[in-house]
Parts: C-alpha cells; structure tokens; sequence
C-alpha cells in the first residue's frame, strides 16, 4: 500500500515526464531522506530517482535510464521497517501484549509509530519528516461528516467510514488511552488527542504493508496463528504511486524486502507499484483518491442482498407469510444479514453464487420452499450444475422475473445517490472547477453509476 498524498496516474501525469532534475537543492528534507537511505543499505538503483518531477503526484521514484524488466530497484533490510518488533518500544510492546490486543489489530504498529513519530532522535527521523505530513492526509474518515454525508451519498463508503470511525474512537479509548496513560516517560500529553490518533491510524491504513503469511512464518506457526500478520511502514516502498497495471512490486525475503520491475520500464517513465485489485470506492476509502471512469477495470458496486430482497417484493408482490418464510431462509443460509452484499464489477455480477441462490430463493414456489426448508440449507449440488453465469452477456439468458429483480434493484440503487448520471457527466466535463474530494467522490459515483446501467441494459436483452 502506499501513502494517502500518492494518486493514481492521470493521462496529464503520464505525460509529464520530461522534466527531470538531476539535483534536489530546493528540497532539504528529500536531501536529507536520500542520504538516510545510502546510509542504511537502500541500494538504490542508480537508474531511478526520488523526485516530485515527473511524478503525477508528491513524490515518486522515476527512470532516469532504461530499466529491464526483473531489474531490483532499491532494497530494505528488514531492521529498516516500522513495526512493533523494530520500534525502540518493541521491548514494552510485548510485554504489554495481552493488554494491547484489538480487533482491528493493529495497535501495536499504531504505538511504534506514535512513539517514533514523537521521538525526535527516532532512526526513522528522515523518513518521517519527509513523508508524514498530516497536511497530505485527506481519507474521508478525515473529512467532516457533512463533507462526507454530501459528496458519498449512495457510494457506501461514507457507511463504512462511520464504521471505521466507531471502532477507532473504541479502540482508543478502552486499549490506547490507557496504555499511554501507562508510559508517561514514553509519551506527552499531545499522543492523548483522538484526533492525533485518528490520523496515525489514516497513516497507517494508507502506508502500511502487510506481508504475505506464507513468506513470513513456517507452517506450524500459520496453524497456530489466523493468517494475517502486523501491517509494517515500509520506507522508500510506500512513496511509489498507484496504477492498476503497474511496472514494479515488493517481495518478501528473509533478510530484506526488494522493489523488482515486472516489465521493462523506459527512461522517463515513473515507477508504480499497486494496491491491488481495489474498486474505487475502496481506494477512496483507504487512500483519498479513485480513478476515472473506465480507467479503473476493478472498479465495482456493492448492493446490499437486503436491497435485492426488497426489489423482489416489489416485483412479485409475496404475502406477508410467503416474504417472512424466504427472509427466514435467506437468513438461515447467511444471505439476509447486514454487510451481505451483491458485487457487480464492469463485466457482470462477481458475486455469483450468493446471488444465484437468493434469486433461487426468492423465485422459488410455495412447494419448492417447503422442501428447502425441510433440506435446512443451501439448495442441492444439481441446481448448482445449472448456474448460469452472471456476466452481463449472460444474464439474458436468465428467466425474466430474475431480470426483472434486478433490473429493479440497481434502479433503485440509482435513486440512492443525490445527483443522475447525466449531471455527473456534465460535472467531469469540467474537473478544474472541483476540488480534489469533490472530484475523486465524483469518479467513484459515476463508474459506480455506470456499472448499474450496465446491468439495467443488461436486464433487457
């Protein structure tokens, strides 16, 4: 992952990469960062470049010469990481263990990096003061809630950014506060701000790396352990920008973490690494940027199953007892629940067989259902040989009455954000006048606007 202040290249950025500076005399802290990282064994390849010149966006790593593809890029030797077992509190960290657990896990990494944050003879020192600036940090969970409730109607991610926001200010209050408040030799007055924490908590979201299980512990501590390991800051990696298709990515070793191109890279081309296969709504969430529309070939929208349901009422008109027995199915089978949802990504629905078996269900006679309820489960292995696939090629081969639910649910969906498409695209004809939240809301908005009449359209054939 990487840095909230990082975007995703434009077409404008991708093009502005002639002007390349060979010295960074105007800029102390970059100086001082890339001094820092010859002093601890970066390895640096000598064809790229830290620079803001040519980056589409804050700082980025540049060829300066032609890269080969397989070429290293820089490296990082694992002492080098923030975590909680480099951080100079590792000691205090595990004592406190048992005392620091979250749900969200990652306190520990939090603390490590609030103390050397705060620790102005930290090793981390030119990392920091290059890179952690809370003035770049602007992930909704930092924006106003008026601010979000206007600009994310009907995207999801203000829901989700209000979750975040209640387990952090929980997380803090029950596990944090009091362990700062245990360790005032370790930490001022100033890291018991919830709002300091809430930004090293946006920090962490955005910069954090988490490696991969497997290449991290051996196969007896991955049975005894649930298959997620720290998130680590990771310097040097975290300032590579974002694009889907990128031309490097970090892998694990035992010693040391190295950037390697994947394909040849061109004197003059940035360096970008990705944060995986994220729909925009996820990399505004946790990054404060998304991409416009098409650009984004991962980009999806969530529909709540209960939304699906509710669209079939509307459709079938069930009795009362008849919608009460399919919730209670769909609930029994795990579908009718909160966080349950439908995902339709630019090529058809992904969620396929969640959305079988509830437009099974939900179109399923009175006698059907009896025998379901009498199975107590999910419906038997033939009905799953006859799933069509959900792409939106072929859901035209879909009995009418699922058409017909869907084509309701993603209308309906519609009608949930503020603004129509139209008037989006009248707005993106223009991106100079918004501002960067305003924008990025409106490129999650719109693609996620597209996707649904791409399955309305679909829905009629």
């Amino acid at each position: 992952m990487s840095a909230p202040l990082k975007r995703h290249a434009s077409n404008d950025a991708e093009s502005n990469t002639t002007k390349l500076s060979t010295t960074q005399s105007k800029d102390k802290l970059l100086n001082i960062f890339i001094g820092w990282l010859s002093e601890n064994g970066f390895n640096v390849n000598p064809k790229v470049i830290v620079t803001k010149e040519g980056s589409c966006a804050q700082y980025g790593l540049v060829a300066v010469e032609d890269i080969d593809e397989q070429e290293v890029l820089f490296q990082i030797l694992r002492p080098l990481l923030l975590s909680p077992e480099t951080t100079v509190i590792a000691d205090v960290l595990e004592k406190e263990e048992d005392h620091i657990q979250s749900e969200s896990g990652w306190v520990s990494t939090i603390l490590a990096l609030l103390y050397e944050y705060n620790n102005p003879s930290s090793k981390w020192r030119p990392y920091l003061d290059l890179v952690l600036d809370f003035k770049e940090l602007d992930l909704p969970m930092l924006w106003a809630r008026s601010e979000r409730e206007d600009l994310l109607q009907g995207t999801g991610t203000n829901e989700t950014v209000e979750k975040d926001l209640q387990n952090i200010e929980k997380e803090f209050e029950m596990v944090v506060l009091p362990f700062i408040k245990r360790h005032p030799d370790l930490f001022s007055k100033s890291c018991e701000d919830i709002e300091l924490y809430k930004r090293m908590v946006a920090f962490v979201m955005a910069y954090s790396f988490t490696e991969p299980w497997s290449s991290a512990q051996d196969e007896e501590e991955d049975e005894e352990n649930s298959g997620s390991s720290q998130p680590m800051i990771v310097p040097l990696a975290d300032i590579l920008n974002h694009v889907a298709k990128n031309n490097a990515h970090l892998t694990f070793e035992n010693e040391v973490l190295k950037m390697v191109a994947i394909r040849n890279i061109r004197k003059g081309e940035e360096v970008f690494n990705t944060y995986g296969e994220l729909s925009n709504q996820h990399l505004l969430h946790m990054y404060g940027f998304a991409e416009p529309y098409p650009n984004n070939h991962y980009d999806t929208v969530e529909i709540p199953i209960k939304l699906l349901v509710h669209a079939a009422q509307d459709v079938i008109g069930y009795s009362e007892d008849a919608f009460s027995r399919k919730k209670k199915v769909l609930h029994e089978m795990g579908l009718y629940a909160d966080g349950v949802t439908m995902v339709v990504g630019i090529d058809g629905i992904l969620s396929e067989e969640e959305t079988y078996q509830t437009l099974k269900i939900l179109t399923m006679s009175k006698e059907d259902l009896d025998v379901l309820e009498e199975n107590d489960g999910w419906l038997e292995e033939e009905d799953e040989s006859k799933e069509e696939s959900l792409n939106f090629q072929h859901i035209k081969l879909l009995p009418d009455q699922w058409k017909e639910i869907l084509s309701r649910c993603a209308k309906v969906t519609l009608q949930q954000y503020k603004d129509s498409i139209e008037e989006d695209s009248k707005s993106l004809s223009d991106c100079t006048k918004l501002t960067s939240r305003q924008k990025y809301s409106l490129y999650t908005k719109y693609g996620q606007k597209q996707i649904l009449h791409k399955l309305t359209s679909a829905c009629l054939k």
